[in-house]
């Protein structure tokens, strides 16, 4: 079993590149979704879920409601850094909440808050979310039987 982090968040750190801006580089509205995409995926794989992982097993994560809260503008060139954190796990879906801000600066520019679903892609049937993250954030756990003490 892979071990997990006691805490499950990443920063991830990106800059903005021309084609996440229009034509007075200020980033457009959807390119945060990408921005947010990549962190979701970076702290799938630190939580045990990589891209290999779904590829081997075909159960994936597929978006179902996003949230998204636009504060303040990001500009062409600037360094941003992407918080993004696992906040609840039911049964069959689990949400992720991420906070964009630029580097080495306290305001958010940006809430998000998305809710997943797993899906075995052989028949696009929803599954448990995984078990090994029930197991390590129970205070995270919304309507779901608590894992037993040493199961």
């Amino acid at each position: 079993m892979i071990h997990l982090p006691p805490d499950p968040r990443i920063e991830t750190r990106l800059k903005v590149y021309y084609f996440d801006t229009d034509a007075a580089g200020v980033v457009h509205n959807v390119a945060y979704l990408r921005l947010v995409e990549i962190a979701r995926s970076e702290l799938a794989e630190k939580l045990g879920w990589s891209l290999e992982e779904m590829g081997r097993t075909g159960l994936v994560p597929v978006l179902v409601r996003t949230e998204i809260d636009y504060l303040r503008p990001a500009r062409l060139g600037e360094e941003l850094s992407i918080e993004s954190r696992l906040t609840r796990l039911e049964r069959l879906r689990f949400v992720i909440e991420s906070a964009i801000r630029k580097c080495g600066e306290p305001d958010d520019l940006v809430h998000c808050r998305q809710t997943l679903v797993t899906v075995r892609l052989e028949d696009g049937r929803p599954q448990a979310v995984p078990d090994a993250w029930a197991k390590a954030y129970p205070h995270l756990s919304i309507g779901r039987t608590q894992p037993k003490i040493g199961s």
